[in-house]
């Protein structure tokens, strides 16, 4: 979550009047404040494309040529809630993400014209477009981050920031990538070492350890008389469910292989492989693994992320812009208790109307329907 200032906490919790700001920067027609109709930020952690967006906007400024503003031609787009706090003169902005312009579109009548409409995408769309001409190997000695780096930097240079949080100093094994610097490069170095890659709320790319129902909670939900919780839908389901992971390190250079079971081995977890939800099993295989302490690490990361899904929760909420995909809160429901909860997926709206959504998932066990 982006961090607050103790005012703009207290604010949330009641009525309050917000803004919303965005900055267009063309690499032909310079940088431009447009202003926002309507749209919404939309944060999906099991996405590629982590951060996309819609913006809608003024009709004059439809483009007219491909080196106007608001074509999708190199252009970038940051959005920013904003919450008014009455003593200060600016009200304290809070970033939802710096995104490439992906496309513009709008309808148009004989004697009218509508607004423009926007789809806008985060960086990492640009670097899985980004692909190799001919398979690539990743540098001898080169750690597991710093393959990562290099793999970004490829597309965005040299300067692009990127903030590691894992600490990680292994050093990996030589990788060949045939043609996905995304999704055979990044991500693979990244699931070795239990990481997950993502642009943020300012644009800088963050490694860092998956989350998990374990970590501290960032934010409170509560349904009920004075909560900020608005609906809920709640559900079991199986879908997407693994309770058992099969970890393989595939080696082409005559090193042992690697073979590593992770299971969710707790008898209180309603996903338990000894219990009456039986196993699901999923594999998973890299070249990148090479020890089984290594598989053990990504495997329990995977685990971390799927056997929880039974249970979802998705809800609406008063808008707390500086949530994101990841973060644990802790639900204070009226009938099931309290819980934390991973927001895997949520929606911010742009305009003052509207809810904050999000789809969650947690171990708590969920009342029959009646």
């Amino acid at each position: 979550m982006w961090q607050l200032s103790d005012r703009a906490r207290d604010i949330l919790g009641a009525s309050h009047t917000m803004d919303v700001k965005a900055v267009v920067q063309s690499p032909y027609f310079g940088t431009r404040t447009v202003s926002v109709l309507d749209g919404e930020v939309n944060v999906d952690s099991g996405s590629q494309v982590r951060r996309s967006a819609t913006l809608v906007t003024d009709p004059a400024l439809w483009p007219v040529s491909p080196r106007d503003l608001l074509t999708p031609f190199g252009s970038t787009c940051a959005l920013w809630r904003g919450i008014v706090i009455p003593e200060l003169p600016e009200p304290e902005w809070i970033p939802l993400g710096v995104f490439f312009l992906d496309k513009s579109k709008r309808g148009r009548a004989a004697d009218s014209r509508t607004a423009v409409s926007i789809d806008l995408v985060d960086p990492s769309a640009h670097i899985a477009e980004d692909k190799f001409d001919a398979p690539m190997q990743t540098a001898e000695g080169a750690t597991y981050i710093g393959g990562i780096k290099q793999l970004i930097w490829g597309t965005l240079g040299q300067d692009y920031p990127v903030i590691d949080y894992t600490g990680s100093t292994r050093v990996a094994p030589v990788m060949e990538i045939e043609k996905e610097r995304w999704g055979d490069g990044i991500e693979k170095l990244a699931d070795a070492i239990g990481a997950e890659v993502f642009f943020d709320q300012i644009g800088q790319v963050i490694v860092r350890p998956v989350p998990t129902l374990a970590d501290a909670p960032v934010w409170y939900a509560r349904t009920g008389s004075g909560g900020n919780v608005l609906t809920t839908d709640e559900q079991w389901t199986r879908d997407d469910v693994w309770n058992r992971w099969v970890i393989n390190g595939e080696r082409s250079d005559g090193s042992e292989s690697v073979h590593v079971v992770i299971e969710d081995t707790d008898p209180n977890s309603p996903t338990w492989v000894g219990g009456p939800f039986g196993k699901r099993t999923r594999f998973y295989s890299s070249p990148v693994i090479t020890s089984p302490g290594q598989g053990t690490a990504v495997g329990s990361a995977f685990l971390s992320k799927t056997k929880g899904l039974a249970c979802t929760v998705d809800f609406s909420l008063v808008v707390n812009p500086a949530l994101t995909a990841g973060d644990v809160i802790e639900l204070d429901d009226t009938e099931l208790g309290r819980a934390n909860h991973i927001i895997d997926k949520l929606t911010i709206p742009l305009t003052a109307s509207g809810s904050l959504t999000c789809s969650t998932r947690s171990d708590v066990v969920l009342p029959a329907e009646s």
